[in-house]
């Protein structure tokens, strides 16, 4: 089974830790990992990895016990239950942090938290863009001065690591090009770090108001009344719209800039409850 460090879901590196030593050792069953653990139900472990039950303050430490964790997996295995656990976003994304902050134990294989560091940080998709324009021969500074707003050096040069490192981009001799990804993980990671993304452009896009002259920008709202049964279709019509404007950047042969559209439906007052 894979090391802890690369799961995001607990229950399901319980299921694996369960078929790997039910392979490889006779004997062992959901009792006598209960039996080791301390647990007073035999079905404990089958019920938590089912979905049907979950840990506590309590259950955890004799869950750390009955898997053998090292003080340092055991710390991983608490922040992962927190965050699968938690209803609290403050608290899930607090858990999380913590997790990417144990990445110095762990290789490149950490491809999940990665993941997270590619969509929560603005700058990353603008640097994949950015990369294809022209040949940069590693001049991370100049790359940084062409960012809106400015970013540093060194985050310029980590930003490409990383997109080289998850497959994002790839070198073709003196130029880069844009590959697509090769790589998997968990959809509650990718979730939380496409909000946090989402919550950055919204903050740039309302900054762009006053930091872009008109001509570079194309800022407007509308307030209207809606049944909630045409909710749909709006959402249908934003989503065709987007699509449009993908096959026109597609179709583009070059790009010399790189911009961000924001489309933004929500609810200002609605049927009092």
């Amino acid at each position: 089974m894979d090391r802890i460090e690369s799961y995001t879901d607990y229950r399901k590196f319980l299921r694996d830790f369960y078929e790997t030593r039910k392979r490889g050792e006779k004997g062992f069953s959901h009792r006598s990992f209960c039996q080791k653990a301390g647990l007073s139900s035999p079905s404990y472990l089958r019920e938590v990895i089912d979905g049907k039950r979950n840990l506590t303050d309590v259950t955890i430490p004799q869950f750390v016990l009955g898997l053998e964790l090292t003080s340092l997996d055991a710390r991983y295995f608490s922040l992962l239950v927190r965050f699968n656990q938690s209803v609290d976003p403050a608290l899930k994304q607090q858990a999380l942090d913590q997790m990417r902050g144990m990445r110095q134990k762990v290789d490149a294989a950490m491809v999940t938290l990665d993941r997270h560091d590619y969509y929560s940080r603005w700058y990353h998709p603008v640097l994949r863009e950015l990369a294809c324009q022209r040949i940069w021969k590693d001049d991370w500074a100049a790359m940084a001065r062409c960012v809106r707003p400015r970013i540093r050096k060194v985050e310029v040069r980590e930003g490409m690591e990383l997109l080289e490192r998850l497959g994002f981009l790839a070198r073709r001799g003196d130029r880069w090009i844009q590959t697509d990804p090769v790589i998997t993980s968990g959809g509650e990671v990718d979730s939380m770090a496409v909000r946090a993304g989402n919550r950055q452009y919204a903050k740039l896009g309302a900054e762009a108001i006053d930091d872009q002259p008109p001509s570079r920008r194309d800022i407007s709202t509308m307030i209207f009344g809606l049944p909630e049964s045409s909710y749909p279709q709006i959402k249908q019509e934003i989503r065709e719209f987007k699509d449009r404007v993908a096959r026109i950047v597609h179709d583009q042969p070059d790009c010399d800039r790189v911009f961000a559209l924001n489309v933004q439906l929500f609810a200002l007052a609605e049927e009092e409850s």
